[in-house]
């Protein structure tokens, strides 16, 4: 690895670029709760707790989660850009915003695995609508988790048929406790607005998905967006695929550290996946719930703590547009004093 002299880079020309890379994240109904600050040789990550969704989400769990995620666009883009740079997560005790600062500190050559991850951030969504039938092949599955495992997360297959009926089980009674929650169905109302989705955020009617007969009679329930408000926009007709391929993607401890490392490897293995022609989705209804969160950790004697239950196929049709992003210039702090 190559040093660098000092003065020798300067990123803040590609401020906006970066945080446009960033800010394809994936987060929580598509909230994007994440804001950059480029310097010379630096780019901080803060968290933008305006952005957070207080009943889904109280603590910022998963909003964590969508900043790691963030935290590895990042260092895939200093990768491709030919730089070697130090993470640290949580660097500031004192600034609890900051959750993240990427510092350049040399030059290097990407891997192969990491040209072939940046290309595919383009073509990673999030698809709501059916899969193809069939068996994803055990070796793709083999390198996906071993993706979570190299950024310190566990992808736990749930294959058996006991387990597969007991999360089905959960994620049900977790949809049917939070469409019974007014304000829960508040908040949901509030981010699939389509005043939201003008801004460039929130989750659209095209990504709704099934529609909830459709939902409610497959294996897993799937989270529906209109949440009983918006009962006449067209869904897609269904049904969804009949065995689909799910995960629970766990880290050790629920420290925020942990969070961060989790949202690295979730977008690890969703580019993985896109490489690969695959796509996600997710059940996250349980992880939402904290006495049925532990009782998945229970149902699948998970030793960490579940953060995700994902999704994984090919879609059986073409690819959904992107959820909407917000400019990048919005995204940005302005540059502290020297």
């Amino acid at each position: 690895m190559a040093g660098l002299s000092p003065g020798a880079v300067d990123l803040r020309p590609e401020a906006e670029e970066l945080a446009a890379l960033a800010g394809r994240a994936p987060s929580l109904h598509n909230a994007q709760p994440w804001a950059f600050r480029v310097g010379r040789d630096t780019v901080e990550v803060h968290f933008d707790d305006r952005r957070m969704l207080p009943v889904a989400d109280p603590v910022g769990r998963q909003a964590y989660l969508g900043l790691g995620a963030a935290v590895f666009l990042l260092r895939l883009a200093m990768a491709v850009r030919h730089r070697a740079v130090r993470v640290e997560l949580r660097p500031a005790v004192a600034r609890p915003d900051l959750v993240a600062r990427i510092t350049v500190v040399g030059e290097r050559e990407p891997t192969g695995e990491e040209v072939r991850l940046a290309a595919a951030a383009p073509r990673r969504r999030t698809v709501r609508t059916p899969f193809q039938e069939g068996e994803v092949p055990v070796p793709l599955r083999a390198a996906w988790r071993e993706h979570a495992e190299g950024e310190g997360g566990v992808l736990r297959w749930v294959e058996r048929i006991g387990e597969r009926s007991g999360v089905a089980r959960l994620v049900a009674e977790a949809d049917r406790q939070q469409q019974r929650d007014p304000a829960y169905l508040e908040e949901l109302r509030r981010w699939t607005a389509p005043e939201r989705v003008a801004e460039g955020a929130g989750v659209p009617m095209s990504s709704f998905g099934v529609g909830p007969g459709v939902g409610q009679a497959a294996e897993f329930t799937p989270r529906d967006f209109g949440a009983g408000w918006r009962s006449g926009e067209q869904r897609h007709a269904g049904p969804l695929e009949e065995h689909p391929l799910v995960a629970v993607l766990a880290t050790a401890s629920d420290s925020a550290e942990d969070w961060l490392r989790g949202g690295q490897a979730l977008m690890r293995v969703l580019l993985a996946a896109a490489e690969d022609g695959y796509v996600a989705s997710y059940f996250n209804q349980p992880i939402e719930v904290p006495g049925l969160r532990q009782q998945l950790r229970d149902e699948l004697r998970l030793a960490g703590r579940p953060q995700l239950v994902m999704r994984l196929g090919r879609p059986s049709g073409p690819l959904p547009p992107p959820t909407p992003r917000r400019p990048p210039a919005e995204l940005l702090l302005s540059e502290e004093p020297a």
